[in-house]
C-alpha cells in the first residue's frame, strides 16, 4: 500500500495520456494505421480533416469518458489537446480539432461496416496475443455473452425504425406510446473484462410494418455475421431463457458452437418438468451439490441440464442451466461459472457503459446513421479502456476510482504535451498481466 507521499512522487512524472497511448500501442500496433485506411464517405472538394483525426477525435472523446459532444469540443480546446492529437496520429499539420457538428456530419455518412472492420480487428488481435488463453471454457471455447439493451427514448416517434410500446393507465384508461432504440450485443467475457464482438441494432424496416422487429429476430442476424466474421473460432454462446429455444439450438448446430443458457421457471416445461421428476428420484440430502442429467431428448435434439445452487451477496440462488457441453464431475464446477458469467454483460458491460464511462444513452445526434456509428465508437473505445484500467501498473498500485482516472486522462490531454521522446518509447516492449 502506497503512502499518500508515494503516490504524489509517483504521480509528479506520470501522463496518463501516454501511458493509454502504451496500452493501445502493445495491443493494437495498426490501430492508426487502420483508422486512416476508412473509406471516406464526404465529398474530397470539402474535406478539412482527414478521416482518422475525426475518428480519433471522437473515440478520445469515448475514450476519457466525455460526457456529451459539445462538452468534447469545449474540453479539447487547447494548444496542448491539438498536439497531442496530432502526435498520436504522426501527422504534419493540425491547427484545430474538428467541431461536434463536423464529427456528427461525417458520422452521418460513414458506413457502419468501416467501423465493425476495426472492432474485428482489435478482437482478432487481442485472440492473436494469446495472453487470454486461461479464460476459454474446458480449455477450448471462447465465451461470448449475447444480450440486449435500451438506448434511447423517446416521447413521439424519432424516426421510421423506432420500436413502440403501449402503456395503458389502469386509472384513466389513457394509452401512452413509448418509441425506443434497443440494440442485441454479443461481448467476449475474458475475466472481469467485457469486449464486444459484435452489435445488431433491433429496429423495424419502417414505421409501417406489421410486426416489429425483436431480440431473437436480430439473434439471428448477429449469428449469421459472427460465423462469417470468426469463422474457426471455437465459440461457447452464454444468455439468459430467451435463448434456450429450438430456433438458437439450430442455429448453435449448424455453426459447431457450444452453448450454456439459462433456463427460468416456465421455460421448456416439458423438459424442464421431467429434470425435476428425475431429481426427486436421485437427489442425495446434499442439497447444495449440483445436480444433472445428460442426455435429454428435446425434439429432435439432445441436451443436458444442470442445477446448481450458488451464492451472491450473501444469498444463496437456484440456478438451472441447459447446455450441449456433456457435464461430468471433472468440469461441472467450470460449466457453473461459465454459467453465471453471462451477468458479467448486464454489470461490466451495459451499467459500465449506461452509468459509469460512456454514457450510451445520451443522445450525440438525431441522425440515426450517426446514432449508430457514435455506439460503435463507444464499443471500440471501450476495448481501449478496459485494456488501460485492468492493464496498466501504475493504476493498480495507485487504486484510483474511475471518476479520478477519467480526471487524470482528460487532465492529462489538456495540459501536459506529449513529446518526440515519449514516442520513441511506443516501439519498446511492456509487460501486462491481468488478474
Amino acid at each position: 500500500m502506497l503512502t499518500r507521499k508515494e503516490k504524489r512522487n509517483r504521480e509528479k512524472n506520470q501522463n496518463y495520456f501516454f501511458d493509454l497511448l502504451k496500452i493501445q500501442h502493445h495491443f493494437f500496433k495498426d490501430f492508426i494505421t487502420k483508422l486512416k485506411k476508412v473509406k471516406d464517405p464526404r465529398h474530397q472538394s470539402y474535406i478539412t480533416y482527414a478521416t482518422e483525426t475525426v475518428l480519433y477525435t471522437a473515440l478520445l472523446k469515448n475514450i476519457i469518458g466525455i460526457d456529451t459532444m459539445r462538452n468534447m469540443t469545449v474540453q479539447f480546446n487547447t494548444d496542448e489537446c491539438i498536439e497531442n492529437v496530432k502526435t498520436a496520429l504522426s501527422i504534419d499539420e493540425l491547427e484545430e480539432l474538428p467541431h461536434y457538428d463536423t464529427i456528427n456530419d461525417f458520422l452521418s455518412k460513414l458506413e457502419m461496416e468501416e467501423l465493425e472492420k476495426i472492432r474485428t480487428y482489435m478482437i482478432k488481435a487481442l485472440l492473436k496475443k494469446r495472453c487470454f488463453e486461461s479464460c476459454r471454457i474446458l480449455g477450448k471455447y471462447w465465451p461470448i455473452i449475447v444480450d440486449g439493451t435500451g438506448l434511447h427514448t423517446f416521447r413521439e416517434k424519432h424516426c421510421e425504425h423506432c420500436l413502440r410500446r403501449e402503456y395503458k393507465d389502469e386509472e384513466t384508461g389513457e394509452t401512452t406510446t413509448i418509441y425506443m432504440h434497443h440494440v442485441l450485443e454479443a461481448k467476449l467475457v475474458v475475466g472481469n473484462m467485457v469486449f464486444s464482438v459484435a452489435s445488431e441494432f433491433i429496429e423495424n424496416e419502417s414505421e409501417d410494418t406489421p410486426k416489429q422487429d425483436c431480440e431473437l429476430n436480430a439473434f439471428k442476424r448477429l449469428a449469421k455475421n459472427l460465423k462469417q466474421t470468426f469463422k474457426r473460432l471455437p465459440i461457447c454462446l452464454l444468455g439468459d431463457s430467451l435463448y434456450a429455444c429450438h430456433p438458437v439450438f439450430d442455429i448453435c448446430e449448424q455453426n459447431n458452437w457450444k452453448y450454456i443458457f439459462r433456463l427460468k421457471e416456465g421455460r421448456l416445461k416439458n423438459i424442464t418438468t421431467e429434470f425435476q421428476a428425475i431429481k426427486s428420484l436421485e437427489k442425495t440430502k446434499k442439497d447444495d451439490k449440483p445436480f444433472w442429467v445428460n442426455h435429454m431428448s428435446f425434439n429432435d435434439k439432445i441436451v443436458h441440464l444442470l442445477e446448481a445452487v450458488v451464492e451472491a451477496k450473501g444469498k444463496k440462488q437456484q440456478l438451472l442451466f441447459i447446455t450441449n457441453n456433456k457435464i461430468t464431475e471433472r468440469n461441472v464446477e467450470k460449466l457453473i461459472r461459465a454459467g453465471r458469467n453471462r451477468w458479467k454483460i448486464e454489470n461490466e458491460g451495459f451499467n459500465h457503459q449506461k452509468n459509469g464511462w460512456h454514457h450510451i444513452e445520451h443522445v450525440n445526434c438525431h441522425n440515426y446513421q450517426a446514432m449508430k456509428n457514435h455506439y460503435l465508437l463507444v464499443q471500440i473505445a471501450d476495448i481501449i479502456v478496459q485494456l488501460y484500467l485492468n492493464g496498466a501498473k501504475l493504476l493498480k498500485r495507485l487504486r484510483k476510482s474511475a471518476k479520478e482516472i477519467s480526471s487524470n486522462l482528460l487532465e492529462a490531454i489538456r495540459r501536459r504535451k506529449i513529446t518526440d521522446e515519449d514516442m520513441n518509447q511506443l516501439g519498446k516492449p511492456i509487460q501486462i498481466r491481468f488478474t
